[in-house]
């Protein structure tokens, strides 16, 4: 805990540091650094990123395919570029360059990018292809461990065309090799169409533009990366500033270790998850709130099943508080929802009992842009389960992260960086362990 109070403390005072210095830089200078340097230009009078809303208004005009400004912003709701500089959480904000194909009325591009990791734990941590606190062991003996690995490495298909009818109509295809054996594992597979969403991407529970651009591949202990199968439906209105989505997505509960461990019992997922989401896009940034309502099952070995219901809340937010500032964060409360971030949705009571475990999670963090070739992110979480009686001692109570990173992009299509990542584990016996984990990266993007 001290440790953390004082990353917390560093990251404030680094965020005033970074917005006087932010605002002093002037507009003019701004632009011209990003047209001199090739990279996108679209920035506000206020020096803040575009936030299109409206960038299809005119379905009818088929011809506007030659040039693809069609096929970006409001037009489908997976594709706001509100991301500042290099981002690996966003899809290409850029359907206009590159490995573009489009004829008549459609277009197709090809994107995604080659990202190497030599990692280096100065601790005992089990996930050793990513950072999950979850996986640290408590009271394990010593050890160091080095690996290097390009598993993260994406590639997508983005097909998107207009219909007879003016209505645009897009898929989506994405995967990274972290499948088991470095396989090719599927990321999203989605399907949009008018105001209607079918496939796998992110949960509607999640607020893409507001997750953390770590270079590691899992981000935090509280911001919801979760992508599944899901039917959404989105609404936009007032300039699609307001945005409302509603979703039912496949349930996967998480049950605590010691039930695994133990082979008394399993949980089932009976119905499917409902989620609903209300967004606002302000000029300088979104605020998000999510609601899920799920219901979940414990089968008992021999035993008939026992269901209980489960949901919580998930308020999300970013600001753009300078030109290249970004403070971004949000908080993550329910009852059986554990599972959308790295902690156990439900725990054995029992030889023939289990319940749901309530849990609360949080995130906040910055991200500057030096000028445009650095940048740089910061990152503090904390996940905390409200452990029950009858749990086993070695049961997961509180996660913690830390993690800040220096990213170089020389170019449009070349990348680099540093990462440093701390985090603990505490169980319900309030025994604790931590890990320290330093990362390079080195990365091509297609263009």
């Amino acid at each position: 805990m001290v440790v953390l109070r004082v990353l917390i403390g560093a990251w404030l005072a680094f965020t005033a540091g970074l917005a006087t210095c932010s605002a002093q830089q002037s507009l003019e200078s701004e632009r011209s650094e990003l047209q001199s340097d090739g990279f996108s230009s679209e920035v506000s009078d206020q020096g803040f990123p575009a936030y299109s809303r409206s960038d299809m208004a005119s379905y009818a005009d088929l011809g506007a395919i030659d040039s693809p400004r069609s096929f970006v912003g409001g037009a489908f709701s997976e594709t706001d570029a509100l991301s500042m500089g290099l981002n690996f959480n966003e899809f290409p904000k850029d359907y206009r360059n590159g490995l573009l194909i489009t004829k008549d009325r459609w277009a197709m591009k090809f994107g995604g990018y080659v990202k190497a990791d030599l990692i280096h734990d100065r601790d005992p941590i089990d996930s050793t292809d990513f950072f999950d606190p979850a996986s640290i062991p408590v009271g394990a003996l010593d050890r160091t461990n080095t690996r290097f690995h390009a598993r993260q490495t994406r590639l997508n298909i983005d097909a998107r065309w207009i219909t007879e009818a003016g209505t645009p109509l897009r898929f989506m295809v994405e995967g990274d090799f972290f499948g088991s054996g470095n396989t090719f594992r599927l990321r999203h597979a989605y399907g949009e169409y008018d105001h209607w969403i079918v496939g796998q991407t992110w949960t509607t529970f999640t607020h893409r533009a507001a997750l953390p651009n770590t270079l590691d591949n899992v981000g935090d202990v509280a911001s919801v990366g979760r992508r599944q199968a899901q039917l959404r439906y989105t609404r936009k209105w007032y300039d699609d500033r307001w945005s409302w989505s509603s979703s039912i997505e496949n349930p996967n509960a998480q049950p605590d270790e010691s039930l695994l461990e133990n082979d008394v019992g399993v949980v089932r997922n009976p119905l499917p998850d409902l989620v609903t989401r209300l967004r606002y896009t302000a000029d300088r940034g979104q605020i998000q709130l999510a609601a899920l309502g799920r219901q979940l099952a414990y089968e008992p070995n021999l035993e008939p099943v026992r269901t209980g219901p489960g949901g919580g809340l998930n308020g999300t937010f970013f600001l753009d508080i300078a030109k290249r500032c970004r403070t971004y964060g949000g908080v993550l409360w329910g009852r059986g929802i554990g599972s959308y971030r790295d902690l156990p949705d439900y725990a054995l009571v029992s030889d023939n009992e289990g319940q749901t475990l309530d849990s609360l999670a949080w995130y906040t963090g910055l991200t500057h842009q030096w000028n445009t070739k650095w940048s740089t992110n910061l990152t503090v979480s904390e996940g905390t389960v409200s452990n029950l009686p009858g749990q086993s001692l070695d049961s997961i109570h509180r996660l913690q992260y830390f993690a800040v990173n220096l990213i170089w992009q020389p170019n449009p299509y070349a990348f680099a960086g540093a990462e440093y990542l701390w985090g603990s584990r505490e169980n319900f016996g309030l025994d604790s362990s931590e890990a320290n984990r330093f990362m390079v990266s080195f990365g091509f993007l297609l263009p």
